[in-house]
C-alpha cells in the first residue's frame, strides 16, 4: 500500500465519512430539535473531515509502515500481516473522526456508529490473526537479558483466531466498565454524569481495537487531552460544556502513533496484576481531579465573539 494509494483511499473513505455525518447529524439534530446547519457550513464541515482523513491516514501509513510505531518485541506480523494492521487501525481512525465530528455537533455517539464499529473490531481481530498491538497476556517476570525472552503461551500462535477474539473480547469489556465505572463516580462527585452512555460504547469499540492494555491507556491519557484543548476551546468559543467523547478519540488516535514507545515503558506493569491494579487507582484518581476541575471550568473567562 503506497502512499498514493492511502492518500486516494483516504480521500473517497473522508467523503463518505462526510456524507455519512451530514446524514446522522440532521438525523441528530431533528431528534434533539436543534436547527439545522445551512449548506455553506456543510460544505465546510465536509471539506474539513476529507482533509482530516486524509491528513491522519497518510501519517499514520507513514507512522506505521514507515516508522514501526506499531512494533514491539513480542508483536511482528508477517509482510502481509502488516497491511492488514493497518487497515484494520484506520477502520478505527475513520469511525473516531465520524464520531467526534457527531459528539462535537450534536453531543451524541450514535450506537450505529459504535456497535457495528465493535463487532468489525472483534471479528476483524479474529479473521486476520495478526492486528493485534499486543498479546493478550505476557509474562515479563520470566524475562532475563540476553539468555530469554518473556513467557508468551504457545498458543497464541497456534490458534491466532481464538487469541484474536480473546484479546479483542477482552479489551472492548476493559474500555467499557472503565467508562461505565467513570460514570458512577462522576454521578456520586458531581451529582451529575460527566459521561453519556455513547461515552461507554465508544471505549467499548476503542478497546476492541486496542486491546485492554491499550484502551487502559487511552482512559489515563483523555483527561489530559481534555484539560489542555478543552481550556482552549473556552476560551475561544465560550462554550460551557464540552463532550468527552473526542478526547476518548484522540487519545486513542495518540496511543497508536506511540504505542512502541508506550509499551516499552508500561509492558512491565501490564504483566503483574498488582501494577495493574495500581495502574487502576491512579487513573481512577487522576479522573476525580479532572472532575474537580470540570467545577472550575464554567469560570474560566471568555472571550466574545
Amino acid at each position: 500500500m503506497n502512499t498514493v494509494t492511502t492518500t486516494l483511499c483516504a480521500f473517497f473513505l473522508g467523503t463518505g465519512l462526510a456524507i455519512s455525518f451530514e446524514r446522522l447529524s440532521d438525523r441528530e439534530r431533528r431528534s434533539f430539535q436543534i436547527p439545522l446547519v445551512s449548506n455553506k457550513t456543510r460544505w465546510l464541515r465536509g471539506t474539513l473531515i476529507v482533509l482530516a482523513t486524509a491528513v491522519i491516514f497518510g501519517s499514520f501509513q507513514w507512522a506505521s509502515l514507515g516508522q514501526g510505531c506499531l512494533k514491539t518485541p513480542e508483536v511482528q506480523p508477517s509482510a502481509n500481516g502488516q497491511y492488514w494492521q493497518l487497515a484494520y487501525h484506520l477502520t478505527l481512525m475513520g469511525l473516531l473522526i465520524l464520531s467526534t465530528a457527531i459528539d462535537f455537533d450534536c453531543y451524541v455517539i450514535p450506537d450505529s456508529i459504535t456497535l457495528p464499529g465493535t463487532l468489525i473490531g472483534v471479528f476483524g481481530a479474529a479473521l486476520i490473526g495478526e492486528a493485534q498491538i499486543c498479546h493478550l497476556w505476557v509474562d515479563w517476570a520470566t524475562a532475563i537479558p540476553q539468555l530469554r525472552g518473556p513467557y508468551i503461551p504457545a498458543w497464541y500462535d497456534k490458534y491466532r483466531f481464538l487469541h484474536g477474539f480473546a484479546w479483542s473480547t477482552a479489551g472492548l469489556i476493559t474500555g467499557a466498565g472503565l467508562t461505565w465505572l467513570a460514570r458512577q463516580i462522576s454521578s456520586r462527585v458531581l451529582g451529575q454524569e460527566a459521561m453519556g452512555s455513547g461515552d461507554v460504547t465508544l471505549m467499548a469499540m476503542i478497546g476492541s481495537y486496542l486491546g485492554w492494555q491499550g484502551v487502559t491507556l487511552v482512559f489515563l491519557i483523555a483527561p489530559l487531552t481534555g484539560i489542555i484543548f478543552g481550556v482552549l476551546i473556552r476560551m475561544v468559543s465560550g462554550k460551557t460544556y464540552l463532550p468527552y467523547g473526542p478526547w476518548l478519540s484522540i487519545a486513542a488516535v495518540i496511543v497508536l502513533f506511540t504505542w512502541g514507545r508506550l509499551w516499552e515503558q508500561t509492558r512491565m506493569i501490564f504483566s503483574d496484576w498488582i501494577s495493574v491494579a495500581m495502574l487502576g487507582a491512579v487513573g481512577g484518581l487522576g479522573f476525580v481531579v479532572l472532575l474537580f476541575l470540570v467545577q472550575l471550568y464554567k469560570s474560566i473567562p471568555t472571550r466574545n465573539l
